[in-house]
């Protein structure tokens, strides 16, 4: 939710499972509670901030453990870098992905095997921008 109003997520188990793992993880210990929309480029991405390092709140051990984790680049040959698509941030470096993301606001072709597509936004979308 951000100050315009509530965007719903919807996530890709089958495509990526170790990501949606990790993200949701992140989300039922409150990881991503006081986190927000740090980047906003016009008709490409929307990123939040990575759990570790964007959070305003303190974060217990636990969730500094799972937020520094790394997930695997888990590639779809199926998908495409489209609006509204979730897309996993990380390095240059293969394996990068920890908690950062972004909400596709247009089609990006040059992110396709290049990031990780774990979801979509399945409401609210219209708020991502005011």
């Amino acid at each position: 939710e951000n100050k315009y109003g509530e965007v719903v997520l919807g996530f890709y188990p089958s495509v990526a499972p170790v990501t949606v793992a990790h993200i949701l993880q992140l989300v039922r210990l409150g990881g991503y509670n006081t986190n927000e929309i740090f980047r906003v480029d016009k008709g490409f991405v929307a990123q939040v901030q990575g759990v570790d390092g964007g959070r305003r709140a303190p974060m217990s051990k636990g969730l500094r453990a799972v937020a520094k984790q790394t997930v695997p680049d888990e590639f779809s040959s199926t998908l495409q870098h489209k609006r509204g698509v979730l897309s996993m941030g990380k390095f240059e470096e293969p394996h990068t992905g920890t908690s950062s993301f972004s909400m596709l606001l247009g089609d990006a072709p040059s992110l396709d095997g290049k990031y990780t597509i774990f979801g979509r936004v399945v409401a609210g979308g219209h708020r991502l921008l005011p």
